[in-house]
């Protein structure tokens, strides 16, 4: 089931504000936030994908802008896991595991999504 927009809001917003305490994460809210429509219909469209590791994949013909908006959100995601395990004494890469668990559970159907095997299927 997709999240509704404020919902999705919401967990940027807490996202970034967990981050917000180190300079790297300066404007890392808002560049999710800006990101997030386009992101949100290339899903949809099927031409990225979220993997296991809580970050995005470009699936099928997203070009350059899918390429781009996939790199600066990653960057971001890696940003916020760094900061949120610092705060919670653990790995960048569990709270990763743990965030695509919440996506994956929260994504709307038809959204590719990669199993723990790293084997891909579209939600339904």
């Amino acid at each position: 089931m997709k999240l509704p927009a404020i919902l999705r809001l919401v967990f940027v917003f807490a996202v970034a504000f967990a981050a917000a305490g180190l300079g790297r994460a300066e404007g890392a809210r808002e560049r999710m936030e800006q990101r997030l429509p386009a992101l949100d219909a290339m899903k949809m469209r099927g031409v990225v994908g979220e993997n296991n590791q809580g970050f995005l994949e470009v699936r099928n013909g997203g070009g350059d802008e899918a390429a781009r908006l996939v790199a600066d959100e990653n960057q971001d995601r890696t940003i916020v896991y760094e900061n949120i395990a610092k705060k919670f004494n653990t790995t960048p890469e569990d709270v990763g595991h743990r965030r695509a668990r919440k996506i994956a559970e929260n994504s709307s159907p038809g959204v590719w999504l990669q199993a723990p095997d790293g084997t891909w299927y579209q939600k339904k």
